[in-house]
């Protein structure tokens, strides 16, 4: 299973394999261990623990694009003999939805050594919906203002969802978003390591994406045509041409790529990098209504500073498409690790403070860069807990295609924020960030690190 952004799994593991081994271990006055007793029997040492577990929490983040998000994930672990790492198989089931219509049901499986063939393959079957999915135009061409879709009056657009009394700028409170729904989204993806950090990774993608682009009275929607609307009589989007309309779009994507993975500690590394070299092709062979390809650089590198207590973390992200791409894949990357549902630059997993979606195009930049500062490490009740300070800045840029017309569209943001760290592996994260370029900011709650 690759790692995921808000999962709890790697946690979970470590929990089914490490927990006990805490319960058992001596305090300091008693690490020297007392003589034996004549007659006594001696106790045995504990095995490792095998078989199969069962594990459920409740999964709770909160970001100031999709609202306070609650669910509960579901983790079955067979740990087998004891001696495979990080176990055998896994099997996780989620429930997750938020107070701003976005939903990521998911049953995901893993096996790190399928059939001990050496190929870690993991299943990600998934119902993704997005209700108020944004979208402010594509790169140089898009904007964002916000008295466009701001109305202090919610109640006056129950009589007239286009009008909203002082202010004369309003268009619609949904002018700037459309429904997403994918059902379903099915990945499969394959790794194996061919020598030292080098791997090769094999994937399949398929999906079913339903788009709304009109709302109805219910969810406060305007008459008059939104943002999509708008260049979708233009021409300018693949897939949707025309007025209002709500359709679905059958897309499927074979993958490769090649990894290179130096990482000490995959979920906080102090040092080591990861890179990969992805590509992606969707034609009628593979299932998809649309033929378009795309390739994606994604480079990672962690070294400590002074001390391992400082750690500077940059990534840098490129990503480029082609051919008929349908418009609601042009705020995504490629590679094993990304996931629908993630949306483009801006946002929880790319750019904090920065709008979510805010830069897309067939042709895409990211950068992000942090310095991460473990000031106090702690031990109560004897689990380990570290507490890491961390200062960022966000930055990303796209163009509408490869002849890279125009000036394109870049966006960035600074911060800080808080990663409170479980044993090494289980990693709550705090982030608020401030973009100058549109004066927006945003607070997010998440788990993990964001790469």
């Amino acid at each position: 299973m690759h790692p995921m952004r808000m999962t709890w799994a790697v946690g979970l593991s470590l929990l089914l394999g490490v927990a006990p081994a805490w319960a058992q271990q001596a305090t300091p006055d008693a690490s020297v261990p007392p003589k034996p007793v004549p007659g006594a029997e001696v106790p045995s040492e504990p095995g490792p623990r095998t078989g199969w577990r069962f594990v459920g929490l409740p999964l709770v983040n909160f970001n100031s694009d999709e609202g306070f998000g609650y669910g509960l994930r579901v983790l079955l672990v067979d740990v087998g003999d004891g001696r495979q790492k990080p176990y055998r198989y896994s099997v996780v089931a989620q429930f997750f939805q938020t107070t701003r219509g976005v939903g990521a049901h998911r049953l995901l499986t893993d096996a790190p050594d399928f059939l001990g063939s050496g190929w870690r393959v993991g299943l990600d079957l998934s119902l993704l919906n997005d209700r108020f999915t944004p979208y402010y135009g594509i790169a140089g061409a898009s904007g964002y203002d916000a008295d466009f879709n701001t109305c202090d009056d919610r109640d006056a657009l129950d009589m007239s969802p286009d009008v909203c009394p002082g202010n004369a700028e309003f268009r619609g409170l949904r002018y700037y978003s459309y429904e997403q729904r994918t059902v379903p989204s099915v990945v499969l993806n394959t790794r194996r390591s061919v020598k030292g950090p080098w791997q090769v990774a094999l994937g399949y993608r398929f999906r079913l994406t339903r788009v709304r682009t009109r709302y109805d009275a219910d969810d406060q929607g305007q008459s008059r045509h939104s943002r999509l609307e708008e260049d979708a009589r233009l021409g300018l989007l693949t897939g949707l041409e025309g007025g209002p309309r709500a359709d679905t779009f059958r897309t499927a994507e074979l993958m490769a790529g090649l990894l290179w993975d130096s990482r000490d500690n995959e979920p906080a590394p102090v040092r080591g990098m990861f890179h990969e070299l992805a590509l992606r092709g969707a034609a009628g062979a593979t299932g998809s209504a649309f033929d378009y390809w795309g390739t994606t650089l994604n480079l990672r590198f962690y070294h400590p500073v002074v001390s391992e207590r400082l750690v500077a973390a940059l990534r840098l992200m490129g990503d480029v498409m082609g051919g008929d791409v349908p418009f609601f894949l042009l705020n995504s990357f490629g590679g094993v690790e990304w996931r629908d549902g993630w949306g483009g630059i801006g946002g929880v997993f790319t750019g904090r403070g920065i709008l979510k979606n805010r830069v897309q195009g067939e042709v895409k930049a990211l950068v992000n860069g942090e310095l991460r500062w473990l000031f106090l490490s702690a031990s109560p009740f004897n689990q380990k807990v570290d507490l890491t300070a961390v200062a960022f800045l966000d930055a990303g840029q796209s163009w509408a295609d490869l002849d890279f017309r125009g000036d394109g569209l870049a966006r960035y943001a600074g911060g800080g924020g808080l990663r409170i760290a479980w044993a090494d592996n289980f990693i709550v994260r705090l982030d608020y960030g401030i973009s100058p370029s549109d004066d927006t900011s945003g607070f997010y709650l998440d788990f993990n690190h964001l790469f």
